[in-house]
């Protein structure tokens, strides 16, 4: 496969999920950047849904970094149990909010280092906040855009690491935030882990899985 083929197929990947998933972003409700970064620390290895089943309580009880930063972490695990983990995360979310509220005045910075220096925040963490907090372009590689970047050929990694970077190169900068809100949806509807529906996907006819060769990770923008 020539390199312009490949290329090709990244734009159309990108073209057609865009217009499959036109209403896009976090299903994660929240109410300013902090409230973000605690919801997501929540939702690992727990759905969205139960996510704000929980917050609106736990936020009601600590409604600030501060508030949640000095708080008793067993009353803390107690609201958070059904997310799962709960020893773990109630934890995670003291300690980022307070951090947040004794070196930085309770203020979040739009900033890769300074999120993720936070306690319980990684890379797709912060990247989160990053998009749909502050309206960055950012790339969130959570368990679908993982399983998919590897099953149409966006990367040939399972590093979410490798994974940003392989996005990053591969696909505009101004079409992350949407890439990957797409992949997320189409993850959760389509192809799932276990039984994808590909004979109703917009992507089968690029698929690897369909005998069709995908884009090769190692293409660059503005290679030749």
């Amino acid at each position: 496969m020539t390199p312009f083929t490949q290329q090709r197929n990244v734009s159309r990947v990108v073209k057609l999920l865009e217009k499959e998933y036109p209403v896009r972003g976090t299903a994660l409700e929240f109410h300013d950047a902090w409230q973000l970064l605690t919801a997501t620390i929540l939702s690992a290895q727990c759905t969205d849904a139960t996510v704000n089943k929980v917050t609106p309580r736990l936020f009601a009880a600590y409604p600030s970094p501060c508030a949640l930063g000095h708080a008793d972490v067993l009353e803390v695990e107690q609201i958070v149990k059904p997310t799962g983990f709960y020893h773990n995360k109630a934890r995670a979310i003291v300690a980022e909010s307070r951090d947040l509220c004794e070196k930085w005045n309770s203020t979040l910075v739009p900033d890769m280092d300074f999120l993720t220096a936070l306690p319980g925040v990684g890379r797709k963490t912060a990247n989160v906040v990053l998009a749909h907090a502050f309206g960055r372009q950012a790339v969130v590689v959570d368990t679908h855009v993982k399983r998919l970047a590897y099953r149409i050929g966006l990367s040939s990694s399972l590093d979410p690491v490798r994974i940003e970077s392989d996005i990053m190169q591969l696909v505009e900068e101004s079409e992350w935030n949407a890439l990957c809100d797409a992949l997320i949806a189409h993850g959760r509807t389509v192809c799932s882990a276990r039984r994808p529906a590909c004979e109703t996907c917009v992507l089968a006819s690029l698929c690897p899985r369909n005998g069709v060769a995908s884009p090769a990770p190692s293409r660059r923008k503005g290679q030749a």
